[in-house]
C-alpha cells in the first residue's frame, strides 16, 4: 500500500512538473509571439539634459539674485541709520524715533526674507513638477510610437552616503540592476525633447 502511494506521489509530481514546463513554454511562446518590447529610460539624466530645465533654473536663480539684492538693499539702509541713530544723543526724541523705525524695518525684513523663501521654494516646486510632467508625457509617447510593452525607471548607482539609513534607502529605490544598452531608451527621449523645445524657442523668438 505504500509503495502504491509513493508512486502516486512521484507520478503526480512528474505530471506537474509536466504542466508547469508547458505552461512556461506556452507563456514564452506567448510573449514571443507578442513581441515583448522593453525600454529602460534615466529620468534624473532627461531631467539634467533637458534644455528647458537648464532655462528656467537660470530664470529661477536670477529671481533668487533679485530676491537677494532686496534683502541686502533693506539690510544697508538699516545699518546706516543704525549708524546715525548711534550719533543722535542718548534719551533724545530723535533717537528714540529712529529706534522705532529701526525696530519696524527688522520686522518687515524678516518678514520678507520669509516671502523671498516661500515664493522661490514654490517655484521651484512647480518648475521640477512641469518638467516631470514633461518628461512622463515625452516617455509615454515615445512608449506608444515605438510599440513597447514596457518601459521602466532605472537611476544611476550611487551609493555614497555617511548614513546607514540613507545607504539602504538608496538601495531600496534601485528599480534595474542591469539592464543591455540596446534597450535604454535615455538619450533618445532627452533628443526627442530638446528638439521639440528648441523648436517652440525658434518660434516664440520669430513671433516677437
Amino acid at each position: 500500500m505504500n509503495k502504491i502511494s509513493i508512486k502516486y506521489r512521484i507520478l503526480t509530481i512528474f505530471i506537474c512538473s509536466i504542466v508547469s514546463i508547458a505552461a512556461f513554454n506556452s507563456m514564452q511562446q506567448d510573449v514571443d509571439a507578442k513581441g515583448l518590447k522593453i525600454g529602460v529610460v534615466d529620468i534624473n539624466e532627461v531631467f539634467d539634459k533637458y534644455n528647458r530645465r537648464v532655462d528656467i533654473d537660470q530664470q529661477l536663480k536670477n529671481t533668487e539674485a533679485e530676491f537677494k539684492k532686496e534683502i541686502e538693499d533693506k539690510k544697508k539702509v538699516m545699518i546706516d541709520l543704525n549708524e546715525e541713530t548711534q550719533l543722535l544723543d542718548l534719551g533724545s526724541e530723535s533717537r528714540s524715533s529712529n529706534m522705532v523705525i529701526l525696530e519696524k524695518k527688522n520686522v518687515e525684513l524678516e518678514g520678507y526674507a520669509k516671502f523671498a523663501e516661500g515664493q522661490l521654494t514654490k517655484k521651484y516646486k512647480n518648475a521640477f513638477e512641469v518638467i516631470y510632467e514633461e518628461i512622463i508625457e515625452e516617455v509615454d509617447s515615445f512608449g506608444k510610437e515605438g510599440n513597447y510593452s514596457v518601459i521602466i525607471k532605472k537611476e544611476k548607482p550611487n551609493l555614497q552616503s555617511d548614513q546607514l539609513s540613507d545607504l539602504q534607502f538608496k538601495i531600496g529605490i534601485r528599480t534595474v540592476l542591469y539592464n543591455s544598452s540596446a534597450i535604454d531608451i535615455t538619450q533618445a527621449v532627452t533628443d526627442r525633447m530638446n528638439a521639440r523645445y528648441q523648436q517652440e524657442k525658434s518660434k516664440n523668438a520669430g513671433a516677437k
